[in-house]
């Protein structure tokens, strides 16, 4: 779940898919050439963002030599780089095709958003038995944050910050850990784009803390629920655009928020 995520279509960034990739992979490992202690890091950071802003679109294929030669470092790095992508949930490593940036299908994904609303929601009624000021005061700035944020691996950053303290992840770190399994498995759908549409879905951080804030769990828990049906029927909307031959059935079968 992306804050700032709604039904509709995707804002056309500076980065687009229809860019070649290597090309445009190369510019990004530029802004990344320097500060880093660690080339692993390094490449880590890199080939994410490639992912998370859509660089690498799904299904691509992540050529260890090629990624290698585009960020300046040799393939060991890139290799640990890519175990550590899959274990995020953005790549898959295939026998005959090596790794390639994960793709998800219409019903994956529907089943997906299904699990994150009951947990998520059950996550949020625990979180607010427990507010305190100062928690929301710090749910504030993050969701300020966030809010400032457009797409790419700054996004997702404080996103994550917002949300593991709305649900008070340092108190319930295994429910915390399966609501992100779930959200990484949607990869860059859900992660690095911002969905933006009409006003029924419009969604900031501030309305979410300002329900919390108010004390009134029913309203928060529709809202926070209202928000995830909107972001994932975005989600499905992309999908079914990307595989025109699942796209009508899928369509007929999408639950409406």
């Amino acid at each position: 779940m992306t804050a700032g995520d709604s039904n509709g279509e995707r804002e056309i960034t500076d980065v687009d898919a229809t860019r070649d990739p290597e090309s445009a992979l190369a510019r990004l490992a530029g802004r990344h050439a320097v500060g880093y202690r660690s080339v692993g890091v390094m490449a880590y950071d890199i080939i994410r963002e490639a992912i998370l802003d859509g660089t690498l679109p799904p299904g691509h294929k992540l050529r260890q030599e090629t990624l290698a030669e585009l960020i300046g470092v040799s393939r060991l790095p890139v290799r640990s780089a890519l175990i550590q992508l899959e274990s995020d949930g953005l790549v898959e490593f295939h026998d005959r095709r090596g790794a390639v940036v994960k793709s998800l299908s219409v019903e994956q994904a529907r089943e997906v958003y299904q699990l994150r609303i009951l947990l998520e929601t059950d996550a949020l009624r625990q979180s607010m038995a427990d507010m305190t000021d100062q928690r929301l005061a710090r749910l504030r700035e993050l969701g300020r944050v966030a809010d400032a944020k457009q797409e790419g691996g700054d996004f997702v950053d404080a996103r994550t910050a917002f949300y593991a303290e709305l649900y008070d992840a340092a108190r319930r770190p295994i429910q915390w850990e399966l609501i992100e399994q779930l959200r990484l498995k949607v990869g860059r759908y859900m992660l690095g784009w911002r969905l933006v549409g009409d006003d029924t879905h419009h969604h900031s951080h501030d309305e979410l803390t300002d329900a919390v804030a108010a004390g009134e769990v029913g309203p928060a828990v529709r809202l926070l629920q209202h928000h995830l049906e909107g972001v994932r029927d975005g989600v499905l909307e992309m999908l079914e655009a990307e595989s025109p031959a699942q796209a009508a059935p899928a369509r007929r079968r999408r639950p409406r928020s």
